[in-house]
């Protein structure tokens, strides 16, 4: 196992890709922390990993609020004295209850702030808290989940791409500032479209081909692992790394 009895925290993991990380390190052997909006949905999520009680933790909490998120790395420490690897996963293009595919000249101002308060904002307290712990055990893995969209700004995901641009700027300072404490910090996009639930429920995506989530999960797993020891400041895709490593690409039509 590549993970066993490391401590892993993923935000954003009761579905979707979080969940797909969350579910691959349970399966390396690592102790995972499931941390998401929705205590129903997180404690089902725990559920359904099936790890012993004394291997899982589930957070209610939200990574755009600052005292939510001390109080989830208070809570990690107290089961578990450490965090080896933190997944920043929670994020979104549009909120969920829309609107959706806005030109940036009719983007409300509060759907900007809660893009970036989630998708920057908690990366960004997150990764301090979380680099607490790490500099002090001069060990660590933060995996900023990222974007194409990250290095390319397209057409109606002004605020998605503004965030996730940041995300990579974030990425690579915080990887020069924790070098020597031997904490590494990259970024890991999907590699394309995924058939997550939000692309599912759109209709003008119905009978199109996108990669299965899963796709997320090797690459996920060999930058929490001790194979990626020395490897910082990186924006990984996933898909491309699969396909460089002989992994096969699952494609599905939603």
């Amino acid at each position: 196992m590549k993970l066993k009895d490391k401590v892993a925290v993923v935000t954003g993991s009761v579905r979707g890709l979080g969940w797909e990380i969350a579910h691959a390190y349970a399966q390396e052997g690592a102790k995972v922390t499931i941390c998401d909006l929705d205590q129903f949905l997180v404690d089902k999520a725990v559920e359904r990993l099936g790890l012993p009680s004394e291997r899982v933790l589930g957070v209610k909490g939200d990574v755009s609020v600052e005292e939510d998120v001390i109080n989830s790395v208070q809570r990690v420490m107290s089961k578990f004295h450490t965090i080896d690897v933190w997944v920043n996963n929670a994020g979104f293009a549009w909120p969920r209850e829309g609107p959706w595919d806005l030109e940036i000249v009719d983007v409300p101002f509060q759907v900007w702030s809660k893009i970036l308060g989630t998708n920057l904002n908690g990366v960004f307290l997150c990764s301090r808290e979380a680099l607490k712990i790490m500099r002090l055990q001069r060990k660590g893995s933060i995996i900023n989940i990222s974007s194409a969209q990250g290095r390319r700004g397209d057409p109606l995901r002004g605020p998605f791409c503004a965030s996730k641009f940041g995300v990579e700027g974030l990425t690579q300072a915080m990887a020069r500032e924790n070098v020597s404490y031997e904490v590494r910090i990259n970024a890991l996009d999907p590699g394309g479209r995924m058939a997550v639930e939000w692309q599912r429920k759109k209709p003008s995506n119905k009978g199109q081909k996108m990669l299965s989530p899963d796709v997320i999960r090797p690459c996920a797993v060999y930058l929490a692992s001790d194979e990626s020891v020395g490897i910082t400041g990186q924006s990984l895709d996933a898909a491309a790394w699969n396909a460089e490593h002989g992994i096969e690409l699952k494609y599905v039509v939603i």
